[in-house]
């Protein structure tokens, strides 16, 4: 369903997302009469994986995943993204076509942008440009790390690794962290190259050491630093 924020209220939703929380309101509101405002229901698919490339997401509020499939047929997540978060820049920037379909995980209110526009705006607003290259260095990192790990450890740390790549985004105290909502078998088997019988057995053997709790609303890492070691153990062997 699309729906069309008035003024005040889509520059807010507009300054949650980083690479453009930089501008002041008058850039904002510009921005927003350019940008097509969609409020999506969950399990809505937004792109389609080897589609053109022609517009660029903000995520204002909800979460999406970015997800393939393997010539098998297994899915693989790529990344999870929430509000701030923005997607569909790497088709507008080299005008190849989506590497990804990209699916809603919750309600979400998505404003989306031509690419051409996504473009121009970038030209004339360096300090956006440079605020994508920011967000761009951060994901390659990320990436970096799952190189790593997939190339370093076995399942059953991957998906401890994953666990606390998930808590990085919670406040933590007393080296504890709550992830809500948890993440289900079947999205960590996706994140990790994982089968969800895997994915249950590795949770099974935290849960009675102790390390983690988990309920419907919410997994409880008990342990950040133990949990760490296992994985740093492991990768030193």
């Amino acid at each position: 369903m699309t729906q069309q924020p008035t003024g005040s209220i889509s520059v807010t939703a507009l300054r949650q997302i980083r690479i453009i929380a930089s501008l002041n309101d008058e850039q904002l509101a510009r921005l927003a009469e350019q940008c097509t405002w969609s409020r999506c229901d969950t399990a809505t698919e937004i792109l389609a994986q080897d589609a053109p490339c022609d517009q660029v997401y903000f995520v204002c509020s909800g979460r999406v995943s970015a997800k393939t499939f393997s010539g098998a047929g297994k899915e693989i997540t790529f990344a999870e993204l929430s509000s701030g978060d923005v997607f569909g820049e790497l088709s507008a920037l080299d005008g190849e076509p989506r590497s990804s379909f990209v699916v809603t995980l919750e309600e979400s209110l998505l404003a989306s942008l031509p690419a051409k526009a996504f473009n121009d705006f970038l030209n004339d607003h360096h300090q956006v440009m440079r605020s994508l290259m920011v967000e761009l260095a951060h994901r390659l990192r990320l990436a970096d790390e799952k190189v790593f790990e997939f190339s370093t450890l076995n399942t059953s740390n991957r998906i401890h690794a994953e666990l606390l790549r998930l808590a990085r985004a919670y406040p933590a105290e007393d080296n504890r962290v709550q992830i809500t909502p948890p993440p289900t078998h079947a999205d960590l088997a996706s994140r990790t190259n994982a089968t969800r019988e895997s994915v249950t057995r590795a949770l099974n053997r935290l849960k009675n050491d102790g390390l983690i709790d988990a309920t419907r609303q919410c997994l409880t890492i008990n342990d950040l630093e133990a949990l760490a070691t296992l994985i740093r153990d492991t990768a030193g062997d």
